[in-house]
């Protein structure tokens, strides 16, 4: 079953998570977390709790998945979305705060909400999640000591011969006082919660994933080099614009930013002949992987169909590590595909993950500013931060006509 938020089929994401395929994960924190975390926030956390619990249900669900427990027709939207509020009220609970009132949830939230995992299944998945954090936080020696005494106790054959741990205790000692567990007897030298997320290779990878995106998140994906710096100190300035997208408002739509956005959106007739048009004048053509052939020959011809979903899937076939030289144009197709499905916020993330910036020109600051108006004709507060994109727009383009539509849209803008 899909969700109307979600870009791509349920088996899609389900299938990546069981894997830890990293172009999943990336998937999910472009499309979910944001309205993820902003409904833990609803239920009265903090920016920085929706942000860590959408990490930890992300986790959870990702093992959930990996062990083939993951319920029949649940939407991974709804199911990440309240595992992400659920594991908020645990954790305040077993701080002892006080539960503010829980969300309502909605007549097809209910069916997801009688699957999620109990509490002690909670419980144990922060506890493995601050064990893998922690355990980056030892000396290198200590790291050594733990995950050698944590692949021993992994090992099948070590049940039948218990561990000594006499040459493990001071690095023990040292990772309990971490995790705050320093008064805490163990049955076993490490338990069961901190042996997992330190041997198995699924949580390794699912954890991986997520690490990298953090990281992304507060770095920019703008080239270093000095030709770039103009396109860097722009691009910066409109991604900069995000802040303050608030949730869509439909019942006060305004006609004036969606005639704007219907009038000037003239997207390309197809990928691979607008991909060819941009390599033209190269005097070396790029080499690509044949699989990128492939997917970019499917995207082409779902594309012409307006069959924007399939499209999409093709495109994210790209997001591979193996395929790296294939991503920026995979970005680009991807977000004005994201126009195509009325998804202005798919289409900035995606322009935000184009390392390639002086292939694409003035097309990156045209397509996000239209993304901008776009996002004006859902919800009008935004129709000044819309205004401002169209300028940057403008003040980045050479090509006559288009300074021609940006001056007609400006002034549309301005009504």
């Amino acid at each position: 079953m899909n969700h109307p938020i979600a870009t791509f089929p349920n088996e899609t994401y389900l299938k990546g998570l069981r894997d830890a395929d990293a172009s999943v994960v990336d998937a999910l924190y472009n499309e979910f977390r944001l309205p993820v975390s902003r409904a833990v926030e609803s239920a009265g956390g903090s920016y920085a709790d929706g942000n860590t619990f959408f990490r930890v249900a992300l986790i959870q669900t990702a093992r959930i998945t990996h062990a083939g427990n993951y319920p029949d027709d649940a939407p991974i939207y709804l199911f990440l979305k309240n595992l992400a509020v659920t594991q908020y009220r645990d954790w305040l609970s077993d701080k002892g705060q006080e539960l503010p009132p829980p969300p309502i949830p909605s007549d097809e939230e209910i069916p997801v909400l009688n699957t999620l995992p109990d509490k002690p299944a909670l419980v144990e998945m922060r506890q493995q999640i601050g064990a893998k954090r922690l355990f980056t936080k030892l000396s290198v020696d200590d790291q050594r000591q733990i995950l050698s005494l944590a692949n021993a106790l992994a090992t099948p054959q070590n049940e039948a011969h218990p561990i000594e741990p006499g040459p493990y205790t001071s690095s023990i000692e040292r990772y309990k006082n971490l995790l705050e567990e320093r008064g805490t007897e163990w049955e076993k030298p490490l338990p069961d919660w901190v042996v997992t997320p330190l041997t198995d290779a699924h949580f390794h990878q699912t954890w991986t994933g997520c690490e990298a995106l953090e990281r992304r998140l507060y770095s920019s994906q703008i080239p270093e080099s000095s030709e770039n710096k103009s396109i860097r100190t722009a691009f910066i300035i409109l991604v900069l614009l995000t802040i303050g997208y608030a949730a869509f408002t439909w019942f006060f739509r305004d006609r004036s930013p969606a005639e704007v956005y219907d009038n000037n959106f003239k997207p390309p007739a197809g990928i691979l002949e607008d991909m060819a048009a941009r390599y033209a004048n190269d005097s070396i053509p790029p080499i690509r992987p044949e699989a990128c052939t492939i997917a970019f020959s499917e995207a082409d011809a779902h594309y012409k169909k307006r069959e924007w979903r399939e499209a999409a899937t093709w495109l994210a076939i790209m997001m591979a590590d193996s395929l790296s030289t294939c991503q920026s144009d995979a970005f680009f197709y991807l977000a004005i595909v994201g126009l195509q499905m009325d998804k202005p916020e798919l289409t900035i993330e995606c322009i935000a993950k184009i390392e390639d910036l002086d292939r694409f020109g003035e097309e990156i600051y045209w397509y996000m500013a239209l993304a901008y108006v776009k996002m004006a004709a859902i919800d009008p507060a935004e129709k000044d931060i819309a205004r401002r994109a169209v300028e940057r727009a403008l003040s980045n383009t050479e090509i006559p006509e288009r300074r021609v539509q940006a001056e007609k849209m400006l002034e549309e803008l301005s009504e």
